[in-house]
């Protein structure tokens, strides 16, 4: 746990598990929530390489937010205030790293993928198997980084797809 938060993880889980609910009727059925050991192979084949890239996305957030974090205090702020400034600037914090945001979008865009080639029984939404499968697992870290964002990193088209 390298980076400060400021956020309260419980609900930024509820409210990102919830988000895409909002969109539902606009969109092709999703699926229900399921556990990793109720998922598809292929749900469970991305999931995994979802976790062996995660590690490599953490890192980037971590070295980039210190970065950021770093800036604020050559300029002479305190470490604390720095840290609230940084928060300031980026909404998201360690996870407003570009690359970090292409990670979830890339992942978010793999599960739909395979949900499509579904049917709706087998789908998972993509934010269960992203987020929830993550506390399922006990992965405190990494829901740390991905509940820094206060939405999804994706969006809908006018035909009703990710993107």
């Amino acid at each position: 746990m390298a980076f400060d938060i400021v956020h309260d993880i419980d609900k930024a889980v509820r409210q990102l598990l919830e988000a895409p609910n909002d969109l539902a009727e606009l969109m092709p059925d999703q699926g229900a929530v399921k556990s990793m050991s109720e998922a598809t192979d292929q749900h469970r084949d991305i999931y995994a390489k979802y976790i062996a890239n995660f590690d490599v996305a953490y890192q980037i957030a971590d070295d980039w937010w210190e970065g950021c974090v770093a800036a604020y205090i050559e300029d002479g702020y305190g470490p604390d205030e720095a840290n609230e400034l940084a928060y300031d600037k980026r909404l998201a914090g360690p996870a407003s790293a570009p690359e970090v945001v292409w990670f979830f979008r890339n992942y978010w865009l793999a599960f739909d993928e395979v949900n499509r080639a579904l049917p709706p029984k087998d789908r998972v939404p993509p934010q269960v198997a992203m987020l929830g499968w993550l506390v399922e697992e006990g992965r405190t870290d990494y829901v740390r980084l991905l509940t820094c964002m206060p939405f999804w990193p994706i969006g809908l088209d006018e035909n009703g797809n990710w993107c």
